[in-house]
């Protein structure tokens, strides 16, 4: 492969020098020069007989690519590039998959849509305007029926969630969230689970968590088994995606939730429903407005958990799965 391609950059020195062709300064990527030179030495060589070069290519360079041909039982220049043709995709592929910068949950939000018919914002993102009348549900002043309407919204799906928060609850959750926006959740697993580093540990899967805040009444929670996220990074496939609604947050002090769980990804509604109240368990913490001794002690140690994964020293996932545990 290094002979192939230090080849072509003679030849494209070759053809620079002559008057007979006008080739750019910038240098061009392997397979843009092999698109560039093949047609030219197929017009101008059409009678090239098999393993035989042309006589303007120096003698250093016809050597190894004879030799090459030979190797490879190749007969013509073009024959020997789509020989490599697909080396050559499979290469630039990968560096450019290396050259991938890790993105914040936000820039994930957005990297699903890059490649989609370009839609006006409010379409393009969920808001509770997607799902119900805003005006004709603030009609409502009672809770209890702006629940049961919300609720009655999302029952013919069985793989849809649906929860309504009171404002306090999910302004706590929010703000940690803000300062956390990622960390990890174990997953229960009756079977027992294959210990791979620390994706599964016994009985436990892990799922990454990651928020985002496209909007400012809508926040995302995506939710990803953490195997799956290791292996694609940004290209993962989340299989709950959670979205809190706020807009009758001032006027009624709730806050809508729905979430969708996709399915064939191993991941039932009822897992989903215990991964949305360890959610609630972490995020919903605040020491600094905990009275009672015990439950002071309790938010530290999940707001210490939340830090300790941020931070990326220290955190053990033994006393993560401990504290999911246990009974609030």
């Amino acid at each position: 492969m290094r002979i192939f391609v230090q080849s072509l950059a003679a030849i494209r020195a070759h053809l620079t020098a002559s008057s007979t062709y006008s080739l750019p300064v910038k240098p061009w990527p392997c397979v843009k020069q092999c698109a560039l030179f093949a047609p030219r030495i197929a017009s101008n060589y059409s009678t090239v007989t098999p393993r035989t070069l042309p006589a303007d290519i120096p003698e250093r360079y016809r050597d190894k690519l004879e030799k090459l041909m030979r190797e490879k039982n190749i007969g013509t220049l073009e024959e020997l590039k789509q020989h490599y043709n697909e080396d050559i995709t499979r290469r630039q592929t990968e560096e450019r998959l290396a050259q991938v910068p890790f993105k914040k949950p936000r820039d994930s939000i957005s990297h699903a849509g890059e490649n989609t018919p370009k839609t006006p914002r409010e379409k393009a993102i969920k808001t509770l305007s997607s799902y119900v009348d805003i005006e004709k549900l603030s009609q409502h002043t009672d809770i209890r029926e702006i629940e049961l309407i919300w609720r009655a919204r999302h029952a013919h799906d069985p793989f849809s969630l649906c929860a309504v928060l009171d404002v306090e609850t999910f302004q706590r959750m929010k703000k940690n969230a803000q300062t956390y926006p990622m960390f990890v959740l174990p997953l229960p697993r009756s079977g027992g689970a294959v210990e791979i580093e620390e994706t599964t540990m016994g009985g436990t899967e892990m799922q990454f968590v990651q928020w985002a805040f496209p909007e400012k009444d809508t926040t995302h929670c995506l939710l990803t088994s953490l195997l799956e996220y290791k292996m694609h990074t940004e290209f993962a496939r989340p299989h709950t995606t959670l979205i809190f609604h706020a807009e009758l947050s001032k006027s009624r002090g709730v806050v809508l939730l729905n979430g969708t769980v996709e399915k064939d990804v191993g991941i039932s509604p009822a897992d989903a429903q215990l991964l949305v109240l360890a959610l609630q368990k972490f995020y919903n913490s605040d020491p600094k407005g905990t009275v009672e001794p015990y439950e002071r002690e309790k938010a530290l140690r999940r707001r210490m958990l939340l830090e300790l994964f941020k931070s990326g020293a220290g955190f053990d996932v033994k006393d993560l799965i401990r504290e999911s545990e246990m009974v609030d």
